[in-house]
């Protein structure tokens, strides 16, 4: 005869795992609604791509509309970049690079770098304030994705503006808590998606995107103990602050310290051009 601590022990296994299986299902089903909707985004810039190289055969068409023709693929194929970049960061299962103890405002620099080389982020004014000199226990990487999202999103909303399309961002400190706060004056986010904003494939009526930047935005920053929130969102204003907690010297692991004095002597020894 069994055990009765062995038997509700077995009883009660699955219910246990019922919780995680359901959420990997969740996660799942997400992903494969995503495969789908990148396939049929992925045919339509192949197609692109396909037609412009068939143009650019031609002999009898001029130097401007081969350069175009050259811009429009060059732009298809980062399309498709992102939405392959974005697929297997959602898919992933969290963080695996060790936080290391860096300057957040080195991140935000090569964000905003970044993003001006976007066709979405050319025509863009992207003004930075003073950046505080925070340092906070990160994975730089990934946050700069997270950040890259969040301005890449307000240059998108800040073209369909009735002036000139402009982005700020600032970087504080106050307290315990560094913050990333990125504004534009485009038209604001419709209010039938506030709820939703954060949840996946929630595009506030974008014609291109695939619903998951603030998705990732708000994972990484989870991951990293801080947040993403939607301070405001006017007619020419919306505001996204991004927020980290500053770990206390008593919580900094020895690797991190260790990864971050490497990462200070690598700076410093080395030249960094502004943006």
């Amino acid at each position: 005869m069994f055990d009765k601590g062995v038997g509700l022990d077995l009883r009660n296994e699955p219910q246990g795992r019922a919780p995680s299986q359901l959420i990997e299902a969740e996660r799942m089903s997400a992903i494969g609604r995503m495969t789908c909707s990148i396939s049929h985004d992925m045919r339509h810039s192949l197609t692109a791509i396909y037609a412009n190289a068939e143009f650019l055969e031609r002999h009898d068409i001029s130097a401007s509309v081969r350069a175009d023709l050259l811009l429009e693929i060059q732009e298809a194929v980062l399309a498709m970049t992102e939405r392959i970049d974005s697929l297997l960061q959602f898919g992933s299962s969290g963080r695996n690079n060790p936080l290391v103890h860096e300057c957040v405002s080195f991140v935000v620099e090569n964000a905003v770098a970044a993003v001006k080389f976007h066709p979405d982020g050319r025509n863009v004014s992207v003004t930075v304030g003073e950046f505080s000199p925070a340092k906070a226990d990160i994975d730089a990487r990934n946050l700069e994705s997270a950040i890259y999202n969040l301005l890449l999103n307000a240059c998108q909303a800040a073209t369909r503006s009735t002036y000139v399309p402009e982005v700020k961002v600032h970087l504080t400190e106050v307290n315990e808590h560094i913050s990333v706060t990125i504004s534009d004056n485009g038209p604001g986010i419709p209010a039938s998606v506030r709820r939703t904003l954060f949840d996946p494939f929630v595009t506030a009526g974008k014609p291109t995107g695939t619903g998951l930047g603030l998705t990732l935005a708000r994972r990484i920053a989870e991951e990293h103990g801080g947040s993403v929130c939607l301070v405001e969102s006017n007619p020419g204003r919306t505001v996204f602050t991004l927020s980290l907690r500053k770990p206390s010297r008593k919580s900094r692991s020895p690797i991190s310290t260790l990864y971050g004095a490497m990462a200070s002597s690598t700076a410093s020894s080395g030249s960094k051009s502004s943006i």
